[in-house]
């Protein structure tokens, strides 16, 4: 369970006695260092390298994770209580839930304010790794394995209706944040994209409100599992030499489809390119996993949800001007990204609608 404020907020108030509470040791000094800034992560994480008092080395190094602290942020935690969901899942499911995920050493977490910290384990990860060029195929048949088990865990389980706090998809608190994306971040998605948008993909905006609540209404009616609800490149961590990938930011973690998780991960994970060379052998090879992990599911099973979760990735697009820092250049080449390669996987799968002048 998490701890109560107070607690620091940034990383220059961490202390050592912070340290020694969360760690369970006595900490007589460490050195932090930011990672993951130019990937335009919405929070803050900082690498600790820690001396311990009676000479132990482990755990050290660790990550610290602060919330970010930009108001368009926090706000957004706030309508969608993604800070919550994230400790509660490491609280309550991790540990029943057989998915590579770093080790939870404490968490603090102030629902007043929407500030949280969490200490955890520190992976030695690919730093190459990276969304806006595309991650591969082979690296995606990686992830889809581990997420087949996070699923087949949980498919149509019973004790997913007792989690109130798992959103589904129709959730009054997913569809006021969500459409809160979509409604207010057209416009200064459009500005940003400039000419990377036609003159027909510019009017999308007008229609995308009442797609996506006819989106979330359809994938709330399908077979619901456990999803991590942000399967994208930035919260995947690939270990050096390693066969297995860790999933980190479980503040999307809801019900719903399996295709959700599906949709966002291979159409934003891959180039255009090579999500239409490559989506129909990675579903099948996600099939596979499935049953492996014990659930057997028609193909017209894992696809269900598929296409229609093409569009999460539009309404994220929408959502980047609005909870990332407008001087981080990254978060402007994500929502290009977002945007472009939903709008494909949109209009191949036969889900874009028609636009007005």
């Amino acid at each position: 369970m998490w701890r109560s404020p107070p607690f620091p907020a940034r990383p220059e108030d961490l202390t050592t006695e912070v340290l020694s509470v969360g760690l369970g040791r006595p900490v007589v000094s460490f050195e932090a260092t930011r990672i993951g800034a130019h990937r335009g992560m919405m929070g803050i994480i900082t690498r600790i390298e820690v001396v311990y008092a009676d000479g132990s080395v482990e755990p050290s190094p660790v990550v610290a994770k602060f919330a970010a602290l930009r108001a368009g942020s926090l706000d957004n935690a706030r309508r969608g209580g993604n800070h919550e969901r994230e400790l509660r899942f490491y609280d309550e499911l991790a540990g029943i839930t057989p998915v590579r995920t770093p080790e939870l050493h404490a968490a603090w977490y102030d629902p007043d304010s929407e500030h949280f910290l969490l200490l955890q384990e520190s992976i030695d990860v690919d730093e190459e790794v990276d969304q806006v060029d595309g991650i591969g195929a082979e690296r995606v048949r990686l992830v889809l394995t581990e997420v087949a088990q996070l699923h087949a865990t949980w498919w149509d389980h019973s004790s997913l209706g007792l989690l109130d706090w798992l959103p589904a998809p129709d959730a009054a608190q997913r569809r006021n944040n969500l459409g809160t994306f979509a409604v207010a971040g057209w416009n200064p998605l459009c500005e940003l994209l400039g000419s990377d948008l036609g003159a027909d993909e510019r009017g999308l905006g007008h229609g995308l409100p009442e797609q996506l609540e006819a989106t979330l209404t359809r994938l709330a009616s399908m077979p619901e599992t456990l999803i991590h609800g942000d399967l994208r490149a930035d919260n995947l961590l690939f270990p050096r030499g390693g066969n297995r990938v860790a999933l980190v930011d479980w503040q999307g973690v809801a019900r719903g489809p399996a295709g959700w998780d599906l949709a966002y991960l291979i159409s934003q994970c891959l180039t255009v390119e090579d999500r239409r060379a490559h989506e129909q052998e990675l579903l099948d090879h996600y099939r596979v996993e499935l049953a492996n992990a014990g659930h057997l599911a028609t193909e017209d099973q894992v696809r269900e949800g598929y296409a229609e979760g093409m569009l999460l990735g539009l309404v994220i697009a929408c959502a980047l001007p609005i909870v990332s820092d407008e001087d981080e250049e990254r978060a402007a080449r994500l929502a290009r990204v977002f945007a472009r390669r939903s709008i494909e996987g949109l209009r191949d799968h036969g889900r874009l609608w028609t636009t007005t002048p």
